[in-house]
């Protein structure tokens, strides 16, 4: 924004120079019109008005020796609007941006002291919660005005006029403009559609104003589901390091394709921090002094995440176990009828052999496995059990399915899961790594 201000007084010093110096008219002309050249890399984005400015400049090129005195002509059409655009428009949006930016710290300090309220402290918990939600109201209010101002602006930012201006004065010069003027229709429509556009948009703008005042009337949480995206949930939660410190830190987190996802700032790069939910279970913590707080576990790493309120905590747990619920059923289809009671080792085996691939050793595809890894959710020949077994029951638990008993759950899981789905998981990297899967015959 300094920068675009600074260039256009540069701009409006160039032409008040082109009027006064009558004498020296075609070297400022000049100048000016390498003005105009620079302030056409301001509108990149729009090809016809870069396109416009492009056959403009190099049409006066060619005709400055035809210049008459366009100095009034020309101080209407720039630096009058210029010296507008900079006194009514660029002052007020300067301190708005000011004051968003200001407010977005408070939000950010008052979410910090929210979340580290004791849970014992109900007076402190309470006050900070109202500081929160007040400071959230003010946040939202000031971005919407925000943006209502930035749409102003920009529909302010136009120099048809001055187009417009030059091709009517300049009579002697239009055989060689001629090839302008389709340029300067396209021009026009689209400053109309412009101005159109801006009063649609400040008309929704005032709806979206209204619908947030109903909103904090109504107390409805900031993170809801996201239509028209992948993402399934998005919002701020609190991260616990996993480092000796446990500091927390707010993060911006999302869930998709079946993966949960967070960035630590929008400058960086979003970080998976669990790549397949499958292979997670959530569950709420009240064994610590935080509020608000639930863990998410993995066979690999365990993370402890905090929201703002109870509410969003449960949005959160919500979100996240019907997400690993509606990838079991897009991957396993129908579920299978288990037995109400725990079935007898060998019913057990066929039951476990139902499961897509399970009629194979997960690791080696030796044919009928007769071993089970109740975490994983696979099926496994006896040799590889006792590799299973080496690793630890951290990562492994072992079970026969012929000698040992079964709950319904955990046969659920091998019928669920299954050697084909986690395989497709734990070794979808192996041939981009050059890794070769061992075979029965391979030595231990």
């Amino acid at each position: 924004m300094e920068s675009l201000l600074d260039f256009e007084e540069c701009v409006m010093k160039l032409c008040s120079k082109m009027v006064e110096a009558g004498q020296a008219y075609s070297s400022a002309n000049q100048l000016f019109l390498s003005g105009l050249a620079e302030l056409s890399m301001y509108q990149k984005k729009d090809s016809v008005i870069t396109n416009c400015l492009n056959q403009f400049n190099q049409g006066l090129q060619e005709m400055v020796s035809f210049h008459t005195m366009l100095f009034d002509q020309t101080q209407r059409a720039i630096s009058h609007q210029l010296t507008n655009l900079c006194t009514q428009f660029l002052p007020p949006l300067a301190e708005t941006r000011k004051e968003f930016l200001r407010i977005g710290e408070d939000l950010e300090t008052a979410a910090v002291k929210n979340a580290q309220v004791s849970r014992h402290k109900a007076g402190d918990a309470e006050r900070a919660s109202h500081l929160l939600l007040a400071t959230r109201k003010c946040y939202q209010h000031f971005a919407l005005d925000y943006c209502l101002q930035l749409n102003t602006f920009r529909a302010q930012q136009k120099v048809f006029s001055f187009v417009h201006a030059q091709f009517t004065f300049f009579h002697q010069g239009f055989d060689l403009l001629r090839d302008l003027e389709p340029t300067m229709k396209t021009m026009a429509a689209q400053l109309s559609q412009l101005s159109a556009d801006c009063a649609a948009e400040r008309k929704d703008l005032e709806n979206k104003h209204l619908l947030v005042q109903q909103r904090d009337a109504s107390g409805e949480p900031m993170v809801s589901p996201c239509p028209g995206s992948d993402d399934i949930i998005q919002g701020y939660l609190f991260k616990r390091s996993r480092r000796k410190s446990k500091t927390w830190k707010r993060c911006w987190f999302s869930i998709r394709d079946n993966q949960l996802i967070y960035r630590k700032s929008h400058k960086e790069e979003a970080v998976v921090l669990f790549e397949d939910l499958r292979l997670c279970a959530v569950k709420s913590l009240e064994h610590i002094d935080r509020r608000f707080c639930f863990e998410l576990l993995s066979v690999q790493k365990c993370c402890a995440l905090q929201a703002d309120s109870e509410q969003l905590k449960q949005v959160w747990l919500s979100a996240l176990q019907g997400s690993i619920d509606l990838a079991y059923r897009e991957r396993a289809g129908a579920p299978l009828a288990q037995p109400k009671e725990p079935p007898l080792p060998c019913a057990a085996l066929g039951v476990a052999l139902r499961g897509p691939g399970n009629q194979r050793c997960c690791d080696c595809g030796e044919e009928e496995p007769r071993w089970a890894s109740i975490n994983l959710g696979v099926t496994m020949c006896i040799e590889c059990s006792g590799i299973h077994r080496s690793l630890g029951v951290h990562l492994s638990k072992v079970r026969s399915l012929t000698l040992d008993s079964w709950e319904a759950e955990q046969l659920k899981l091998l019928c669920v899961l299954g050697n084909d789905v986690m395989n497709r998981i734990y070794e979808a990297r192996c041939s981009d790594e050059g890794r070769v899967k061992p075979s029965a015959n391979s030595s231990r």
